[in-house]
């Protein structure tokens, strides 16, 4: 489905019923350089202006950059990374397949971004979100994120703002129920 069907489909609200998966067939692990065709094949069919393989290949080498992927069935389902800056994590991306999204997995990807964030000892997190992405802002919200924000004209394809989110305290975010 093109881009501005979907698009159009999610003003309206329609949206078929996602069926049920079962989370504890996901595997989540390091994104590698043999991921990146299939990364960039999500990455097209989600966004109107997406990174290019360049970008990812970048993301994969680079010390201080942490990107993961999510499989499913042998098949990748979604991604997501981070670099880290100093003491916080900056949050790139959380991006799940079309065809998967609403069943949790970008939920898993977020809360395996901040555990891994934890681990490196990063004390906070922050990610810019586009101000129609309100499923994506609920979510972060669900996690404890919380709005600081505007960023005017943020997106180049469209010069749509970003909300900027922040998650002030990494280290409180272990205490927060996770959404189910």
């Amino acid at each position: 489905m093109g881009s501005f069907l979907r698009r159009f489909r999610a003003v309206l609200g329609h949206r078929e019923a996602p069926s049920a998966i079962s989370l504890d067939a996901l595997r989540i692990r390091s994104m590698t350089r043999r991921d990146l065709g299939a990364v960039l094949a999500v990455e097209n069919a989600s966004f109107a202006a997406p990174w290019r393989m360049s970008s990812y290949a970048r993301a994969v080498a680079e010390r201080g950059h942490s990107f993961f992927v999510a499989e499913m069935d042998g098949g990748l389902v979604g991604y997501a990374g981070l670099w880290v800056e100093g003491d916080q994590a900056h949050i790139a991306k959380v991006t799940v397949h079309e065809d998967y999204r609403r069943r949790g997995i970008g939920s898993a990807l977020l809360e395996y971004l901040i555990d891994h964030s934890l681990r490196l000892g990063l004390t906070r997190m922050y990610l810019e979100v586009r101000r129609s992405n309100v499923a994506a802002q609920q979510m972060y919200r669900r996690f404890g994120f919380q709005f600081e924000r505007v960023q005017p004209n943020a997106y180049p394809d469209d010069g749509e703002d970003a909300f900027i989110f922040v998650l002030a305290r990494l280290l409180d975010a272990r205490r927060l129920p996770r959404p189910t």
